[in-house]
């Protein structure tokens, strides 16, 4: 059996995963290194004043949002990180992965909790952006307890746009066990209400960040835990 580790104000979440669930061809911890045909957006493997960072060391941090500000959901990941962060999550011997619980609370027209990974640190307090515009797909290896979906957005600002929300995104249906996805980039949409960008041009052009997190819509009492690995980006 496999396991996941993390740990938050003193208390230990273990998460077993068991060997039907867990692909052995996955069980292979870290990732081939960025090619010509892969970028390694952030494998968690970096540590910056303890808490994780991407790959080329852009910041990791939790976000959280509802409809109802006065109860919104609550969760858990760094110990004492401010802003929030993820936990470290012990995969196996050698990888580590991001990690938070969640909880949602009623009521709730919508509300989420994310994972907001920077791809390069910031220069002169401003985000700086990564060209992926030459890449088809966005892959991550996830597990969850409790989540049926995980939703993923991508971010750019400081670069022209900047949106409180309504960012191209995309969701997609989680399967038992800690599992690699693969999604087309030119899936990711926006909401009707949003304004228009385009997704080449105004998006993947200068891509600042990648939010991997939970979303509910006429929330119910939900909790769980997220564990994501590996994002990339692949032609």
């Amino acid at each position: 059996m496999n396991r996941i580790f993390f740990s938050h104000s003193g208390f230990l979440i273990m998460l077993i995963l068991s060997a039907g669930g867990f692909c052995p061809a996955q069980n292979t911890s870290k990732p081939a290194e960025s090619s010509g045909d892969k970028l390694l957006y952030a494998d968690f493997q970096n540590v910056q004043s303890g808490r994780p960072v991407s790959k080329n060391g852009g910041a990791v941090r939790l976000n959280v949002y509802s409809q109802n500000s006065a109860n919104p959901p609550q969760y858990r990941g760094l110990e004492n990180a401010n802003p929030p962060a993820p936990a470290f999550a012990r995969v196996t011997a050698d990888d580590v992965a991001a990690a938070f619980d969640y909880e949602f609370r009623i009521p709730n027209e919508w509300a989420g909790v994310n994972m907001e990974v920077f791809g390069e640190p910031e220069k002169d307090g401003k985000p700086v952006p990564d060209d992926v515009s030459g890449y088809k797909f966005i892959t991550f290896r996830a597990f969850a307890k409790g989540a049926q979906y995980m939703k993923l957005e991508l971010i750019t600002r400081g670069q022209g746009t900047n949106l409180e929300s309504g960012y191209p995104a995309a969701s997609i249906r989680l399967s038992p066990g800690f599992n690699t996805y693969k999604l087309k980039l030119d899936t990711f949409n926006q909401p009707d209400w949003a304004m228009p960008l385009d997704l080449k041009r105004d998006v993947l052009k200068k891509l600042t960040s990648v939010t991997l997190g939970v979303h509910c819509d006429k929330c119910i009492i939900e909790k769980g835990t997220v564990v994501v690995d590996n994002i990339a980006f692949e032609k």
